[in-house]
């Protein structure tokens, strides 16, 4: 299969890697500089996988779970070195049963009972602290004119939120803040073997602490949703197991802000690009909802995933069937759509 491909029109070469600092922090310039030749299906040696760039074909990528299972969404994209894995492995860190990796029916009997416990009933109620967050957070900035929106912000709000959700003691918001930083770098990062134990620690180490706060609150349930999913469990324990649920926090505990934060980020980033952008924003607030969903199509959080096949697939007009990994990345999408992202 060919090595040279087009990204929405654009080819890449061997030379690509859709994991790279450049490419991330500004897709469209890098595929700017590309000649208009190619498919928007190829092979990246950089990371070992087909990419799929081109809208059509990654949203049949996402509708089709039969082919394409998740199983390998939080697989290290780099080999870990033994002890590496020793440490994850005796930390109770494994792709399942995390709703992520799980294709159906396994991902449905956990998405359900999460569902059923994050009610509307529960975000209602979470409108009032997300506002006084907010409102700290930004009375904290004051009166300056230049800060860091995603220190001050982008990454404090979302991810406090979450964690108060779950449950989480306060004065524990920044070491699972911290925590989190090393959730990216296991599944997506390309870290030395001299740094990967550090990393396996400190995930075996997150893995524990959450094991541990399902076994208080299944003690001292409390107004949360950590409560909640326990509640579920006492009802039919072998619908949801305890060990289930502590992975469903392990899952939101990243998920559930790391991709407001890149919103927010990317929202903002995309309204100063252009200031008349940012002036219709604050004279007609009415916007707001369409600024959002436009910076989701155009900026995705997650601006790549991965999926492998299960059987041979025809994809992008090409059929291989040596195809296994597949990371389908996003791109534009088509207007007014939200943009879908990549896969394995």
């Amino acid at each position: 299969m060919t090595t040279t491909a087009t990204a929405h029109g654009c080819p890449v070469d061997d030379s690509f890697d859709p994991l790279a600092p450049a490419f991330l922090a500004d897709p469209y310039a890098v595929m700017s500089e590309l000649p208009l030749t190619g498919t928007p299906v190829f092979y990246a040696p950089s990371i070992d996988y087909y990419v799929i760039t081109r809208y059509a074909d990654i949203e049949a990528v996402f509708r089709d779970p039969a082919a394409y299972s998740a199983a390998v969404a939080q697989a290290p994209l780099v080999p870990l070195v033994a002890e590496a894995q020793r440490i994850l492995l005796a930390g109770g860190h494994k792709p399942a049963p995390s709703m992520v990796s799980l294709d159906e029916p396994e991902h449905a009997r956990l998405r359900k009972p999460a569902a059923r416990a994050f009610s509307m009933k529960r975000v209602t109620a979470m409108i009032p602290t997300i506002e006084a967050t907010t409102k700290r957070l930004l009375d904290q900035v004051g009166d300056a004119t230049e800060f860091d929106l995603v220190t001050a912000l982008a990454f404090p709000l979302p991810a406090s939120i979450v964690f108060w959700m779950m449950g989480v003691p306060e004065q524990d918001f920044a070491r699972l803040k911290y925590w989190c930083g090393y959730r990216a770098a296991l599944s997506w990062g390309r870290p030395a073997p001299e740094d990967q134990v550090e990393i396996a620690t400190t995930i075996a180490a997150y893995r524990a602490y959450l094991r541990d706060l399902v076994d208080v609150k299944a003690n001292e349930p409390g107004d949360d949703l950590t409560s909640d999913l326990i509640a579920i469990h006492d009802e039919d324990p072998e619908r949801l197991r305890l060990d289930e649920i502590s992975s469903i926090l392990f899952s939101l505990s990243f998920a559930g802000h790391e991709t407001t934060t890149g919103l927010i980020g990317n929202t903002v980033r995309r309204l100063l690009e252009d200031p008349a952008r940012w002036a219709d924003i604050v004279r007609q607030p009415g916007l707001i909802p369409a600024a959002v969903e436009e910076s989701l199509r155009y900026d995705p959080s997650v601006p790549v995933w991965r999926r492998v096949t299960t059987r041979p697939v025809t994809l992008g007009g090409r059929a291989d069937p040596g195809w296994r990994q597949a990371v389908p990345l996003a791109g534009r999408g088509r207007p007014g759509r939200r943009r879908v992202r990549p896969a394995r």
